[in-house]
């Protein structure tokens, strides 16, 4: 472990406490977009899809910039600003405010992404040189702190949401950002010389260029369907689990939805070395798999993992769509009135209804709760919670919209009785208590977000999605590990950096081109018909993947003597 440069410890635990901000934010964002800026799980998944593009696509501007004008360090230190800015940005609950912090959030993991790793390479080249395997161990070393930081995030970070609420819990990752930022900086004296070369490609090399990308594009064209499955697992995943599971890993504790994506980057950890030895004692025997057939097997898993998706929801039975978070535009006031006994009660604020939370989550209770604000929209420091319950199971019905506008929300129930309560602080001011048949009408340009919902007594177990999180894990490794290897054998040594420039670039496009437009369709249709769709598609990109890989292996051998590139699986990317 000593003869590592010092460098690489700067790099290590700046690497490790930035990937803990990215995860942990990336770990509870679909659900603050859904439910607490009340966007709905469908617009929630396109703008998750969007985001998780352009950090992948970014990259291909940040080694631009720091090849061509600022060198690999200053790019890095000069993108982690705006990327602390836009964790605390994030925590502002609006639309404005989530499209400014996303773009920020994107702009530095995406052009620090290329960056740190390859200054990595260019220390150890240049403070032990010819030394490969020791760089090699380095960069295992430092992929692991990856895995790991992912694992605790995303572990960490749904409870924390959970006791302090959204706004707390994205300074937590920006506190790990800060820290990233002051390790990293602070090691510069430790790091490579860098040279700025702006060196124009000449003809022949561009030439090349399209040769190889030719040669590739079928593989990279199919890897994108591989991503876009992938990448659901921070939107769609979380959504389906929230309302079909039953998340109690064992009898006494429940895990959030969005806490399960820490069993990625766990099993990467536990699955990866396994995976390699097996490789590497059939080859002992005799047996040499080829890149392509692992990647085979791979994209046949992924199809199995989607069908593990489709008897899960099979089992949990037929869903219901029911109004969720009642949402408004910006800064627009609305009206909340209950009719029950006597004169209907009213209440008007200026608070976006993104606060307002409609829960139908029990088999007693439906509970609103928000926000009091005094005449002019400042908090007063009080809330109202109101809770209406039932004998049985209580039902919001599907919104009614008036001529006027109004938007209707029935609850139906047996015995139905509404409880009002006003509290500041822990004192409680007042409570009323109406029984009969009650509605809850909104007036105002609003829009009720509609949501998937089963029966606790119906849901299916979680261990089911643990299932599907090993087969795609080990569909990961077979994809992205052995792709992006078999890739970079296949073109020159000066050609490596434009072919890992594609290999994001099929992250970016299967999230923009395909997860975005079709993640759309999760709330209009029944969960087991959505992920039957997606289970064949990935049949077809399987079949089709058995010619491709045909073709790709009749252009030839890889390059002769040239050494495979120390890739690790990372958490979710590589």
């Amino acid at each position: 472990m000593f003869r590592h440069p010092i460098g690489f410890w700067f790099f290590f635990w700046g690497e490790f406490a930035e990937r803990c901000s990215y995860y942990g934010m990336r770990a509870i964002l679909a659900m603050y977009m859904a439910d607490q800026l009340g966007l709905g799980q469908d617009n929630a998944a396109m703008y998750m899809s969007f985001f998780i593009g352009a950090c992948y696509f970014l990259p291909l501007i940040g080694g631009w910039v720091a090849d061509n004008y600022l060198g690999k360090y200053w790019t890095i230190v000069g993108f982690s600003l705006p990327y602390i800015l836009g964790h605390v940005i994030l925590g502002i609950e609006s639309f404005t405010a989530l499209v400014i912090a996303l773009l920020l959030l994107a702009m530095g993991s995406g052009v620090i992404k290329p960056n740190i790793s390859t200054l990595m390479g260019l220390t150890y080249d240049q403070q032990r040189p010819g030394d490969t395997k020791l760089r090699s161990d380095g960069f295992a070393i430092f992929y692991f702190s990856i895995n790991v930081g992912a694992a605790i995030s995303q572990f960490a970070m749904p409870p924390i949401r959970s006791h302090l609420g959204y706004g707390p819990a994205f300074l937590f990752p920006a506190a790990l950002m800060v820290i990233a930022f002051v390790i990293f900086a602070a090691g510069k004296k430790y790091y490579a010389v860098e040279t700025i070369d702006r060196r124009v490609k000449s003809p022949e090399e561009k030439i090349e260029q399209w040769r190889v990308l030719g040669r590739v594009f079928g593989l990279f064209f199919l890897v994108m369907f591989f991503w876009a499955i992938f990448d659901q697992t921070a939107s769609t995943w979380v959504f389906f689990t929230e309302a079909c599971m039953d998340r109690h890993v064992i009898p006494r504790y429940e895990m959030d939805a969005d806490q399960m994506q820490a069993f990625n980057p766990v099993l990467i950890l536990l699955l990866l070395p396994p995976i390699t030895v097996l490789w590497r004692i059939l080859a002992n025997r005799g047996i040499d798999v080829r890149p392509t057939r692992k990647m085979t097997i791979g994209f046949w898993l992924t199809a199995g993992c989607m069908a593990v998706m489709v008897l899960a929801a099979w089992l949990a039975g037929q869903a219901d769509l029911r109004p969720g978070i009642v949402t408004g535009k910006e800064n627009k006031p609305f009206r909340f009135i209950v009719a029950g006994e006597g004169d209907p009660f009213q209440y008007s604020t200026e608070q976006n209804l993104g606060r307002a939370k409609v829960s139908a989550t029990s088999q007693t209770d439906v509970v609103v709760t928000y926000a009091e604000t005094d005449a002019e929209g400042k908090k007063t420091g009080a809330s109202v919670k109101l809770v209406l319950s039932g004998d049985g199971l209580l039902k919001l019905a599907p919104a009614e919209t008036d001529a006027d506008g109004t938007i209707s929300l029935r609850v139906e129930g047996p015995a139905k009785k509404l409880t009002r309560t006003w509290t500041k602080g822990e004192e409680e001011i007042e409570t009323i208590v109406s029984e009969g048949d009650l509605t809850a009408t909104i007036a105002g340009d609003l829009s009720v977000q509609q949501r998937w919902f089963v029966a606790p007594s119906d849901q299916v177990t979680v261990w089911w999605l643990v299932f599907a999180y090993v087969v795609i894990t080990i569909a990961e490794v077979l994809i992205s590990v052995t792709g992006l290897e078999l890739a970079y054998t296949a073109a020159p040594k000066s050609m490596t950096g434009f072919v890992t420039a594609c290999w994001l670039l099929t992250v970016a496009l299967a999230n923009w081109l395909i997860n975005a437009p079709i993640t759309l369709l999760y709330t209009r249709m029944q969960p087991m018909a959505y992920f039957a769709m997606l289970t064949a598609i990935m049949v077809v990109v399987a079949t089709a993947f058995v010619f491709v890989a045909r073709r790709f292996n009749r252009g030839g051998a890889t390059t002769p003597g040239k050494p495979a590139p120390p890739v690790v699986a990372e958490a979710a990317e590589v």
